[in-house]
C-alpha cells in the first residue's frame, strides 16, 4: 500500500511541476513575422529593437542605430 501512495505523491508533484512550467509558457511574446529580412519590434519595455530574419525565421536582434 505505501508504494500506490509514493505513486500518487509522484505523480502530483510531476502534474505540479508542469504546470508551474506552462505558465511562463504561455506568457511569451509571439514572434514577429518573418516575411522581411529586417523587421522592427518592440522590446520587452516598450523600446523599438530591430531584428534579422533569415530564410523565414528570426536571427538576431539589436538597438536601432546608425
Amino acid at each position: 500500500m505505501p508504494t500506490v501512495k509514493l505513486l500518487g505523491a509522484i505523480l502530483a508533484f510531476l502534474i505540479v511541476c508542469a504546470l508551474l512550467l506552462a505558465v511562463p509558457l504561455s506568457r511569451k511574446q509571439a514572434a514577429p513575422d518573418c516575411t522581411n529580412r529586417v523587421v522592427m519590434i518592440k522590446g520587452r519595455h516598450g523600446e523599438p529593437i530591430e531584428c534579422v530574419c533569415v530564410g523565414g525565421t528570426l536571427s538576431t536582434c539589436f538597438s536601432p542605430g546608425p
